[in-house]
């Protein structure tokens, strides 16, 4: 690993002992949730901490790319949907069905059917999709398997503008079959009772038009197809949007991804959404995230500097206060911990007991920008050439 930046950080962390447990202890949290970038960042931060490097290695394995000839025929995904919850009732053409999650069950209605949990949260699976309710980690669990096609359609749904050009849903397409089969591939070497979830933890999957004309024809004509990097699934990753210049996942991690590295656009994003933004960073919200999560004993934040990589992407983030300075991590874990968009922002002021922040970009920042997927493909480009922009050295594969 590279002692350059562990150089840097060392001498501001007045708290060190403290802090580094807390992170120590967060890495697990986060590869519970898929988080392994997350993990990653942290422990390339920790350096020597404890058995931070053997962990680092095991977590590092995870990237590894799965041989993309694996897949001879389109698989079935597990996809959770849902856990904690108490009742759980099905609602079909037959009638409606009430389940306790008592003892594993397995549910194939043969029909479009709604599920709820709860009587609150709900979600209608097709019929080609069968239900399996379990209990795992002390909770039950609710998780869908159904083709691998089926859901990419429910991830577009979930994840761009049904509006935007085709050739955008088509990249999303070509990315998310890669990003699923990466993690059905992982989940099943660990043997995890899921592949991925429904949410931001993976990708987004939702099911209000899974027969929308331009979903069908996306996933259609991209039917079989991945990106990969000599042989092997690329990590597909994705975002909103970058600002106009992708993060470096090397400079987030210390792991070298050739795929993942850092491309300026060159598109106008200037009047996209979230190519910039304005917040207010109450100075609170960080001094009771430094005493209730990390403990620290402090009671006035003072400043905020920031180390930079490539475009002037945030890297590590120095918090001043009353009883010393401590640096963190800030691509993905100060970031996510103070619900801020990007790393990529400036502190331009103070507005009473905040700190006024101005960024650029939504999102991780790695791999294919959706705004600048979008812009691209307003400039005539095809779904081809946009993967190929963000992931560089990355091949369209049909594989089944």
């Amino acid at each position: 690993m590279p002692t350059v930046i562990l150089i840097l950080i060392l001498p501001f962390l007045v708290f060190s002992n403290g802090v580094e447990e807390v992170l120590y202890k967060t890495v697990e949290r986060y590869l519970q949730r898929g988080n392994y970038i997350g993990a990653l960042e942290i422990l390339h931060f920790l350096g020597d901490y404890k058995n931070s490097q053997e962990l680092y290695k095991k977590v590092a394995q995870f990237f590894t790319p799965p041989p993309a000839n694996l897949f001879k025929e389109e698989p079935l995904i597990r996809v959770k949907i849902a856990q904690g919850f108490k009742n759980l009732t099905l609602n079909c053409g037959r009638g409606e069905k009430t389940f306790k999650p008592i003892e594993k069950t397995e549910i194939n209605p043969k029909e479009d059917y709604l599920i709820r949990f709860d009587q609150k949260t709900f979600i209608k699976l097709p019929s080609t999709a069968k239900l399996r309710i379990f209990r795992y980690r002390g909770q039950p669990w609710a998780v869908a398997l159904l083709p691998l096609e089926t859901y990419l359609r429910g991830v577009l749904v979930g994840e761009v503008y049904l509006r935007w050009p085709l050739e955008v849903l088509k990249a999303q397409a070509v990315a998310a079959r890669t990003y699923a089969l990466f993690n059905l591939y992982k989940a099943r070497k660990s043997n995890l009772p899921y592949d991925v979830d429904a949410t931001t933890n993976y990708q987004v999957f939702k099911t209000s038009a899974l027969d929308h004309p331009k979903v069908v024809r996306a996933v259609e004509e991209t039917r079989g197809e991945v990106l990969t990097y000599k042989g092997g699934l690329i990590y597909a990753m994705f975002h909103s949007n970058s600002g106009g210049c992708t993060a470096n996942f090397q400079e987030i991690t210390g792991l070298k991804i050739p795929y993942l590295t850092s491309v300026r656009e060159n598109c106008n994003m200037a009047t996209l959404k979230w190519s910039h933004w304005n917040k207010n960073l109450p100075k609170e919200r960080i001094k009771n995230f430094l005493k209730g999560v990390l403990g620290l004993n402090i009671s006035q934040i003072e400043d905020m500097e920031i180390k930079r990589g490539s475009c002037g992407r945030g890297l590590l983030i120095t918090l001043k206060t009353d009883g010393g300075s401590v640096t963190l991590p800030l691509s993905v874990y100060f970031r996510l911990e103070m619900r801020i968009p990007s790393d990529w922002f400036f502190v331009i002021g103070k507005s009473g007991n905040s700190f006024v922040l101005a960024g650029k970009g939504f999102g991780h920042g790695l791999g294919m920008s959706q705004w600048g997927a979008f812009c691209l493909a307003n400039r005539g480009w095809d779904y081809k050439k946009i993967l190929q922009f963000y992931y560089k050295g990355s091949t369209i594969k049909r594989i089944y």
